[in-house]
């Protein structure tokens, strides 16, 4: 029951957060330009984000560097579309790291204004596979322990 009044809060929250603006404002969601960002994890390990989206301020097209090669993180359709505050955390045994992964749109209510909607997720990404494989919503406040699992904020395992 705790679980599905957690899971029914953070609905609500999704669906009545967002901001008005004019119809004429949507055009920012296309705004993503070149922009090289590079974030070091360790000696041998950085993240790299291709692009830059300034009117919603997040970084898109996520790359691990792993001595110097540099690999698309794989996508698939889970993480299509999100975008990053360049949040990143690297387990204790650097094989895995913990991102941000953000989707901000707008949604359409009428010709003349829509409303922008934000949904904080984070993802797991395996660092030699340089692929997701895990996604979390409500678990994003959690962090590393030493044995390299991921730990929620209540003290729960996971990922291991």
């Amino acid at each position: 029951m705790k679980k599905l009044t957690s899971i029914l809060m953070i609905l609500v929250i999704f669906i009545t957060c967002g901001n008005t603006v004019s119809h004429r404002n949507l055009d920012v969601q296309n705004q993503t330009v070149r922009k090289d960002t590079t974030i070091t994890l360790n000696h041998n390990l950085s993240l790299y984000y291709a692009s830059y989206n300034s009117p919603m301020k997040l970084w898109y097209n996520l790359h691990i560097i792993n001595n110097k090669k540099k690999i698309k993180v794989g996508k698939g359709t889970k993480f299509k579309g999100t975008g990053s505050e360049l949040y990143s955390s690297l387990s204790p045994n650097a094989k895995y790291v913990v991102v941000d992964g953000i989707i901000k749109e707008y949604v359409h209510e009428s010709d003349k204004d829509s409303t922008l909607h934000e949904n904080y997720t984070c993802a797991i990404i395996d660092i030699k596979k340089a692929k997701i494989i895990k996604q979390m919503q409500q678990d994003c406040d959690g962090s590393w322990n030493k044995k390299s699992q991921w730990v929620s904020s209540a003290g729960k395992v996971v990922f291991e």
